[in-house]
């Protein structure tokens, strides 16, 4: 199962180890065990290297670095199309590091580039379920209520009302960035412009469309369905297949 986690608790992550080197999870702070996760946030970085890439992903709590092999299960995006600023929606898997007595590689098994509003629900549905663990933790504290387990992970990551109050506020802030977004671009307007400057002879191919349009977090079915409004407006047409230009 993945798990849709802040980049602040991911940092708190830990490896606990069942008997042989390879056998082990990955318990965050709150209790919470997991092998893989899911993050949907701002790319801030991509580094290629030889054979495989570090990426750097950002979500309003923290900043994730993960390793994208060539391998990679799914990857829905050009190398190319990784330039910043751009919305990600990346699934991965927790690697313990050979060597290292608690350190975690994050591997990318699926990638694809994300809309703003993917984003938002992202984080409102990542913030709703970190704060119904926080609201267990903090009656298993107080109450001594919940399953021995919990008792048993609150004890062994000594987690107390700070630790819960600070992922609180995280939350919360995360939440408060959804609030300031800026307002949607007009998808009407953005394309007729990105045509307009970047038009050749031919007309402007849909894939460089599509490589502009992604960075304004527009999805590429919002795109087709844009321009084939705007062909049946008279505003563009197609001068040869895959191509469009302003009539």
């Amino acid at each position: 199962m993945y798990r849709p986690l802040f980049a602040c608790e991911i940092a708190t992550s830990e490896i606990t180890t069942y008997g042989q080197e390879m056998d082990f999870s990955i318990q965050t702070v709150t209790g919470l065990f997991l092998n893989r996760l899911w993050i949907v946030g701002t790319l801030t970085s991509y580094e290629p290297q030889n054979k495989d890439g570090i990426i750097r992903i950002a979500d309003p709590t923290g900043v994730l670095s993960l390793q994208l092999k060539k391998v990679t299960h799914e990857m829905i995006a050009d190398p190319s199309d990784l330039i910043p600023p751009l919305f990600l929606s990346i699934t991965a898997y927790g690697e313990k590091i050979s060597g290292q007595r608690n350190e975690i590689r994050w591997i990318v098994e699926t990638l694809r580039i994300a809309s703003r509003e993917e984003r938002d629900s992202w984080i409102l549905i990542t913030g709703e379920l970190l704060i119904t663990r926080l609201q267990e933790i903090n009656t298993a504290i107080l109450a001594e209520k919940g399953t021995e387990s919990l008792h048993s992970g609150i004890k062994q990551n000594k987690i107390n009302t700070v630790h819960l109050k600070n992922l609180a506020v995280h939350a919360r802030k995360a939440c408060d960035v959804i609030k300031e977004s800026a307002p949607p671009e007009n998808p009407t307007e953005l394309i007729l412009s990105i045509i307009r400057e970047y038009s050749g002879p031919k007309g402007l191919n849909m894939d460089d469309i599509f490589r502009y349009t992604r960075k304004s977090s527009l999805s590429d079915d919002l795109v087709k369905d844009t321009i084939r409004n705007l062909i049946a407006e008279d505003e563009v047409y197609q001068p040869s297949p895959g191509y469009v230009k302003l009539l």
